[in-house]
């Protein structure tokens, strides 16, 4: 029953069949920045989970370790999509850094276990320092790295270095998909890093973008634009953009960015604006972070789907109905 009630379903039809999960990125679907940490094969720690910018956050911040330096967070909580599924604007598990004063807005709670640190809540809030922060880090270095993983495999149906679009810049790296639900793009690291030319992604509105960067050692070289305009703060045309990271050590963002990253094994700076989820194993200095979470479609990471082969999308596409009267007869019997 569940193979043709998938069927009869929407889906992703290339390069993989999407899920619409609520939460993308399950408990860290709403938080700005998160720091996983990563821990070795017995289990002790290798990368602890800090955060330390002094950036504003728009959003909510956690730390599988602890938030390092004071800011000021939440300035974007009000209207952000997943905000119902977090207690708290902060997660700092194993404390906050003394001697530092953090501002939170938007009527956010803080879980910050100990004393240190000083809280200003600007617009409601209390500091909690008991039980449980709702975030369960082990399950969820687990769940990412493995979605990581997965996307990683994913069949590229995206155009890399396609022609510019009419208007645009010749220079850029324009990554050209038509897929109006899942258009998935493989570039290298000397590609995100290159200086000289400015990403395009080029693609239906309102389709989800996954894009694989391969590389350990990566920096952002230069700005990313969006259908030929580069769009920054709390702007929503970046939403179901996803660059992916999964075996990157270090990231450095240090031009305009406004996408989301996925990169359970990097330590994560930069110093340009940003605008996303930013999921990484350790964060330390960023630019200003603007409340823009990933509302994207994403394949399922547990139950990773087989490729269609371009024969089956036609097949979709003009005898669907038959394979669906063929299927319910076999399932009723």
């Amino acid at each position: 029953m569940m193979k043709f009630a998938l069927l009869l379903a929407t889906a992703c039809l290339a390069p993989a069949v999407c899920v619409a999960d609520p939460l993308p990125f399950g408990q860290a679907s709403s938080y700005n920045l998160v720091a996983l940490g990563t821990v070795d094969t017995n289990g002790n720690t290798v990368i602890a989970g800090t955060i330390a910018t002094n950036a504003d956050i728009g959003g909510r911040v956690a730390a599988a370790d602890s938030v390092l330096i004071g800011t000021t967070i939440g300035g974007g909580l009000n209207s952000d999509p997943f905000g119902a599924s977090a207690s708290y604007a902060v997660v700092s598990t194993n404390g906050l850094a003394a001697g530092q004063i953090f501002n939170i807005n938007g009527g956010g709670n803080v879980f910050a276990p100990g004393s240190n640190g000083t809280i200003n809540f600007n617009d409601g809030g209390i500091r909690v320092t008991s039980g449980s922060s709702g975030l369960d880090f082990t399950s969820l270095r687990s769940t990412l790295t493995l979605q990581s993983a997965m996307l990683s495999t994913l069949t590229p149906n995206g155009i890399v270095g396609a022609p510019t679009p009419p208007g645009g810049n010749p220079s850029w790296l324009v990554l050209q998909g038509t897929s109006a639900t899942l258009n998935v793009f493989n570039i290298t690291a000397a590609q995100f890093a290159d200086a000289n030319h400015n990403l395009d992604i080029v693609v239906p509105a309102g389709s989800t973008v996954v894009i694989n960067v391969s590389g350990t050692n990566i920096t952002l070289g230069a700005g990313i634009y969006i259908n030929g305009v580069q769009v920054s703060g709390d702007n929503a045309a970046s939403q179901g953009i996803l660059f992916n990271f999964p075996t990157a050590q270090t990231l450095a963002i240090d031009a305009q960015f406004s996408a989301s990253i996925l990169a359970p094994y990097a330590i994560l700076t930069g110093s340009g604006q940003m605008g996303g989820n930013f999921i990484a194993a350790q964060i330390g200095q960023t630019g200003e972070v603007h409340n823009i979470e990933f509302t994207g479609s994403l394949p399922d990471p547990t139950d990773p789907p087989t490729v269609p082969e371009p024969g089956t999308f036609a097949l979709l596409g003009t005898g669907a109905l038959s394979l669906v009267i063929r299927l319910r007869t076999r399932i009723t019997k």
